[in-house]
């Protein structure tokens, strides 16, 4: 129905006076949406005439720098890791210093950062300078790229995907993260860190996986500019996708999350999913959601590979299985391999009947079950870094594993850990919203690399002594 003419006027005039008085007021601050989605995005203006567009903005005077990159990045991690700085630390090169940033946006700055931290101040500062074939991300896309704010896929700058000529190809399993987070915006700094370890580490098959129940973002835009970024010409794709949660449908008495299915009792839930027509409806949702995203994937390569999960560790019987599975096939069809990650001993109930599709475990103490084509993630058990304590398997563990990985002939192997998540030990996991994501520091984006490499098949001869592809022990 149309809005009579007199009426859309007086809207118009409405919408006008406020433009005005926002452009009138100097504060140049512009907010889009609640936060509660991803959709707040500020871009602080600088002094008229100055150029200075704060954090973002179209800063024409600013000298354009460029990424380290291949070897000149992990060189950077070196020197940064007996500093104890991060990914976060390593700095752009330019051929002229780039100017001070004026006081007003330092202030701003500072009166942001002085009661609460900025989500996106790590990957702000991390690819500050970014020269990519689409410009400077920090001159054209405000907060780094912390928020995608809906743009089209391609739209987010891309670290350079050229690796170094030192380090040999590796090949042979898909190795990456599980990264369920992928696609919120407070934890884009620790995804961001993650696609250039994966990147640098010149692993020929990468592997994420990524929950897609709407727990976590949705950005299904910077979701397909990650799938993007890590499907070049000389690397393959993995990609899993995780339709349900089973750890959130199993903390249904507290209430506290409003994703798919998180206020329904398992027990109830293995009945209902296999008969009740509007539960099943809202996973056919998922489950179409999924086969836009695992096109996509496939299109960029006759290499990339799907994997569909119905639920991410869990809750379910043979026949809440069955019931899931057939109902993401129709939707899916052969985009996708099926694999069941169950949970067995979860919740009363839980069985790891896969129905003869191959199986994804999170726990080391049931890796001796895997066969050949099964996966493995270190989703909710984690991993210490060398000569740190902490939550999950040793060093040493994790290296040995990603050794017999190979043995056992793995499709793919995940690494995780707590922090990235925003999970803290002793607290009860607060909204995706409010946690506080942290990326891994330089010293430990190498040891990530090493652990990604270990057990592969070198592709060149190295003359120096390769210790990646010998018992898994530590220096």
């Amino acid at each position: 129905m149309r809005l009579p003419q007199r009426r859309l006027a007086i809207y118009i005039v409405i919408i006008l006076a406020l433009l005005g008085l926002w452009l009138a007021s100097g504060t140049g601050v512009l907010k889009l949406g609640d936060g509660s989605r991803g959709g707040v995005f500020q871009v602080p203006a600088g002094p008229e005439g100055t150029g200075d567009a704060g954090f973002g903005g179209n800063n024409k005077t600013a000298t354009r720098s460029r990424t380290p990159q291949g070897d000149e990045f992990e060189d950077q991690l070196r020197r940064l890791a007996a500093q104890g700085g991060g990914a976060d630390d390593v700095t752009p090169t330019s051929e002229t210093p780039t100017a001070a940033p004026s006081p007003s946006v330092a202030q701003e700055a500072k009166d942001i950062e002085r009661d609460e931290r900025l989500p996106g101040d790590d990957a702000r500062r991390i690819f500050s300078g970014l020269e990519t074939p689409q410009g400077s991300q920090v001159e054209d896309y405000g907060l780094a790229g912390v928020v995608s704010r809906g743009l089209p896929v391609g739209a987010l700058p891309t670290p350079d995907e050229t690796p170094g000529t030192e380090r040999p190809w590796a090949s042979g399993q898909a190795r990456g993260y599980t990264m369920l987070y992928a696609m919120q915006p407070e934890a884009r700094a620790v995804v961001e860190s993650q696609i250039q370890t994966l990147l640098s580490a010149k692993i020929r098959e990468i592997h994420i996986g990524v929950l897609i129940d709407g727990f976590f973002g949705p950005d299904f835009s910077y979701l397909k500019d990650i799938i993007r970024r890590l499907s070049g010409d000389e690397r393959s794709l993995t990609l899993s996708l995780y339709l349900s949660n089973g750890p959130t449908m199993r903390r249904w008495r507290e209430q506290r999350f409003n994703s798919l299915f998180a206020r329904i009792d398992p027990d109830e839930f293995r009945q209902r999913i296999r008969r009740e027509q509007l539960l099943r409806a809202q996973f056919i949702a998922v489950a179409i959601q999924a086969r836009d995203i695992f096109r996509y994937n496939e299109s960029l390569s006759p290499e990339n590979s799907n994997i569909a999960v119905v639920m991410l560790e869990d809750n379910l019987d043979a026949l809440a299985y069955r019931a899931m599975r057939d109902l993401a096939l129709q939707e899916i069809g052969t985009l996708a391999d099926f694999v069941r990650n169950p949970c067995l001993g979860c919740y009363s109930g839980n069985d790891d009947n896969t129905l003869g599709d191959p199986r994804e475990e999170h726990k080391i103490a049931r890796f001796g079950v895997l066969k050949a084509g099964d996966g493995y993630s270190f989703d909710g058990e984690g991993f210490e870094y060398p000569d740190s304590s902490g939550r999950g398997d040793s060093a040493e563990q994790v290296l040995r594993l990603m050794s017999d990985a190979v043995n056992k002939k793995l499709r793919y192997v995940g690494l995780w850990r707590h922090d990235w998540q925003g999970v803290v030990e002793g607290v009860p996991n607060k909204l995706p919203q409010l946690r506080n994501y942290i990326p891994s520091n330089a010293d430990q984006q190498l040891f990530e690399i090493r652990a990604l490499r270990t057990g592969l098949l070198k592709e060149t001869n190295s003359e120096e002594a390769d210790e990646e592809n010998s018992a898994p022990g530590l220096e």
